[in-house]
């Protein structure tokens, strides 16, 4: 059932995926455990189509219900889909703004928890940090759609043994390799091929803009890059802002200083950086003390060519984060920031 897309793996092991549900967990709130219950109860009716079984459930004690509803499900195996999947969970927030782009939205059935994603998803459930098999159960997804190969590894594992479709498509890779797999998924290579013709065209009048300076050292701080909210991090390699520095044709000086991913920065290392700009987004520009406080709440900035210049660009946070369906208009503006006369 698996589908390995970019640099996924999944050892396989043995034994129940449901181990640690021998018993109601004692943490669990009695609505939540009732809804969910019903929800699964409800997928296995759908599923099973076996009568007997559902009063076998029904007649067991609550305790234990829990647990015979979930190893039911784990025995089941649903067959793959023939037709594009309509029922859709995806657990990285850039491929689903890329599903949006696509114009198939109402497929979401499950999104991460994400601000840049308030807008035209009314009818997908959202989860924090990573969703329960429980919840990713109650949504009867016909496809499960992962993007960190280590953070989703114990949920595709999961799918997996209750034979979900799912493919892991790694939020690293480029983002028009992104949408034209996303797009083949959902079975629209039409619309894929529009979004990414679009998105090339963006890279291209960066690059045009680009041949016109020297390159500019840039430097972007989140204030959760590291995902402790109010820490302010650096972004380094292997980040969706790094991708987009270098598209634009600036040098990132995180990843210049040896910066993995995002980490945090101290007032030597950001001095030695000696940024000629900063990039922020829009949602954190607040935490990191607005346009004219950013300066002195990072610690050394306000000793840098930036602050000297008051050199601050500011960019929609999906643009920055996710290197996703607004790919190429986030590398034309940013280009546009730090060469357009």
């Amino acid at each position: 059932m698996a589908v390995s897309v970019g640099n996924a793996s999944r050892s396989e092991t043995e034994g129940s995926p449901f181990q640690s549900h021998t018993a109601r967990p004692s943490n669990t709130n009695d609505i939540d455990y009732h809804s969910n219950y019903r929800k699964i109860f409800n997928y296995l009716r759908r599923h099973s189509g076996d009568t007997a079984t559902m009063r076998i459930i029904l007649n067991t004690a609550p305790v234990h219900r829990w647990c015979l509803a979930l190893t039911l499900a784990s025995a089941l195996a649903i067959p793959h889909l023939s037709h594009a999947a309509s029922r859709i969970a995806v657990l990285d927030p850039g491929h689903a703004e890329i599903i949006v782009a696509l114009g198939e939205e109402e497929r979401l059935v499950l999104v991460p928890q994400d601000p840049t994603l308030a807008e035209g998803l009314q009818g997908a459930e959202r989860f924090h940090r990573q969703p329960s098999i429980e919840g990713l159960l109650a949504h009867d997804p016909d496809l499960l759609v992962g993007g960190n190969p280590q953070r989703d590894a114990n949920i595709m594992e999961q799918a997996e043994r209750l034979s979900i479709p799912h493919v892991m498509l790694d939020r690293t890779l480029p983002a028009v390799e992104r949408v034209n797999r996303l797009a083949a998924l959902i079975e629209q290579p039409e619309r894929g091929q529009a979004l990414i013709t679009r998105i090339q065209a963006g890279y291209a009048s960066a690059e045009a803009l680009s041949e016109t300076g020297a390159a500019p050292r840039l430097l972007h701080i989140s204030s959760a890059g590291a995902g402790t909210s109010g820490t302010v991090t650096g972004a380094g390699a292997a980040t969706s802002a790094d991708a987009l520095i270098r598209r634009a044709g600036a040098i990132n000086v995180g990843a210049e200083a040896g910066l993995d991913r995002y980490q945090t920065l101290s007032a030597e290392g950001v001095m030695a950086m000696a940024p000629d700009a900063v990039l922020v987004s829009e949602l954190e520009l607040a935490a990191l003390g607005g346009k004219q406080g950013v300066w002195t709440k990072v610690p050394g900035l306000a000793h840098t060519p930036a602050a000297r210049e008051q050199r601050l660009i500011v960019l929609d946070h999906a643009a920055i984060k996710f290197d996703g369906a607004s790919s190429g208009l986030a590398t034309h503006s940013l280009a546009e920031a730090l060469y357009a006369p």
